[in-house]
């Protein structure tokens, strides 16, 4: 069953039938959770649109490790950079069983030059897009910039002033005097107990 696309914002204000002629050439495909739709570095060719369920846009590294961009629902879409003609930027994977009405490069171009509102749609989108990664980039360099100074405050403090710091020296310098108190006294009464020995055996031999 074609996927109704006059439900799809992206498509708002396009004829009637228009929209039904576009929905029968695309291709419906219902997907299981954890399929993967695209991957990152593939050649795109086709732009996804989602009549149900979630999938989620993610960047991998090396080690495995995931960073989500985004999640999408019902009535949004993916795949739009390939009007770049460049490989794909991030994977999509569903969340959930998924529904997505596939349309292949050359009909949905051909659709967006007869029909230049669904053009300006797709333009505001990718406009709110960049905006959003530039507010994140920002966000990630003053958060970085704070970081940094707070290191460098660090390494400008000198240790010693640190409450926690002086209080462990003064406890180091009260045990190294309490330790010299202790050896003093030890050595004074070593010498008195000597004396005391000589004075005994001097008195035995008298």
């Amino acid at each position: 069953m074609a996927l109704d696309l006059k439900k799809i914002p992206l498509f708002a204000g396009a004829p009637d039938e228009a929209l039904r002629a576009l929905a029968e050439k695309a291709d419906t495909r219902v997907l299981p959770k954890d399929s993967l739709i695209v991957n990152e570095g593939d050649v795109p060719d086709s732009l996804y649109v989602i009549g149900a369920g979630r999938v989620k846009v993610y960047l991998s590294d090396r080690k495995g490790g995931e960073m989500v961009l985004a999640t999408k629902g019902a009535g949004e879409y993916f795949g739009e950079m390939m009007l770049d003609d460049n490989p794909r930027s991030a994977s999509v994977m569903t969340l959930e069983k998924t529904e997505v009405a596939v349309l292949r490069r050359a009909e949905f171009v051909g659709f967006l030059l007869k029909h230049p509102q669904v053009a300006l749609h797709l333009i505001r989108d990718l406009i709110r897009l960049g905006r959003g990664m530039n507010l994140r980039a920002r966000e990630e360099t003053g958060t970085k910039e704070q970081f940094r100074r707070y290191i460098e405050e660090l390494e400008s403090r000198k240790v010693e002033e640190e409450p926690k710091v002086r209080r462990w020296l003064l406890a180091k310098r009260l045990m190294l005097a309490t330790v010299l108190v202790l050896a003093a006294l030890n050595f004074y009464f070593f010498d008195v107990f000597l004396e005391m020995m000589n004075l005994n055996i001097l008195t035995v031999f008298r």
